[in-house]
């Protein structure tokens, strides 16, 4: 580095531990170990991850508030010098960056207080401490984790992505796409969410799927329908939590019976619509068994003609 410009410090390096968590792509992450391990270290430069994307809203939460002080302490340690533009609010809690994403640190106390995160979402969640809650708790907070806004993506999926297709035999000079929702490449305001999407850090690449509303349903159908053994030829694992909870309690619009309530939660009905129009198919063909009633006088032409009779 050439003498007089200048240079800046690292605020913040893992350690192997850290990096190892750091880099799991899964949608949860569990990190344990004796105190002083580094976990909370780990926990709150995580939340750092999309704060250059302005919808961004990340939460770090504990039991109680008095047991934030530590986790909040250690966030004017690493943020202040690796962002000397952003901002704590003491009163509500909250980091906000240049960009003006924000980073929430919130307790619960008792388990009524989970309904304070009613109708949030939040792009990344930490719990600090996770032995402190139950599971009900828990479970209610992840259910808060959803995008927040255009350009929210799973970081390290994302670059995962990008190293499948630079490093495997398979994919080397292909580029991954996938199906979205058209309304990701509207341009309108600016810069779609798609085109956002292709660059640097996510590198992911979409096709608009195809919109037509009906048509998606009746895929959805088609394949849910049984075979002569009673199989569809879609099925659901048990890991597919949000697919199960919000499928079955889809109901059909008042004023457009042939479509679904488009104002309930139907993000991953629209994901496999576009999916399955990837791939239509026409309905299966089920080919039902031949009831004969009872012909004492053989006038059943369908009957075979060969009769055996024992005396």
């Amino acid at each position: 580095m050439a003498a007089g410009r200048h240079k800046r410090s690292i605020v913040w390096k893992p350690q192997p531990k850290q990096a190892a968590f750091m880099r799991r792509c899964e949608d949860e992450a569990l990190y344990g170990g004796a105190a002083g391990g580094g976990k909370s270290d780990a926990l709150v430069i995580e939340a750092l991850r999309q704060v250059d994307v302005p919808y961004y809203r990340g939460l770090i939460v504990r039991k109680t508030y008095p047991q934030l002080s530590e986790l909040i302490d250690k966030t004017m340690q690493y943020y202040r010098p690796a962002f000397p533009k952003a901002r704590y609010n003491a009163s509500s809690h909250v980091w906000t960056f240049p960009s003006g994403a924000k980073i929430y640190f919130g307790s619960m106390f008792r388990t009524q207080d989970k309904y304070n995160y009613q109708g949030k979402a939040f792009d990344f969640i930490g719990v600090d401490e996770l032995t402190h809650f139950t599971w009900e708790e828990y479970s209610y907070l992840m259910s808060r984790n959803r995008p927040t806004g255009p350009g929210t993506v799973v970081y390290m999926q994302a670059r995962r992505i990008r190293e499948a297709e630079q490093n495997d035999p398979m994919l080397k000079g292909r580029v991954i796409q996938g199906v979205a929702d058209p309304a990701i490449f509207n341009e309108s305001q600016g810069e779609s969410i798609a085109q956002m999407q292709e660059k640097y850090p996510y590198f992911v690449t979409w096709r608009p799927g195809d919109h037509t509303r009906i048509a998606g349903k009746m895929q959805l159908h088609y394949r849910l329908a049984f075979d002569a053994e009673g199989r569809p030829m879609f099925q659901v694992f048990d890991t597919c939590r949000h697919f199960i909870r919000t499928i079955p309690n889809l109901v059909y619009d008042e004023s457009n019976v042939e479509d679904i309530d488009t104002t309930q939660e139907d993000h991953i009905y629209d994901e496999c619509r576009y999916v399955l129009m990837e791939n239509p198919i026409s309905p299966r063909q089920v080919r039902k068994e031949m009831v004969l009633r009872d012909d004492p006088l053989d006038m059943d032409a369908r009957r075979s003609p060969i009769r055996v009779m024992r005396v």
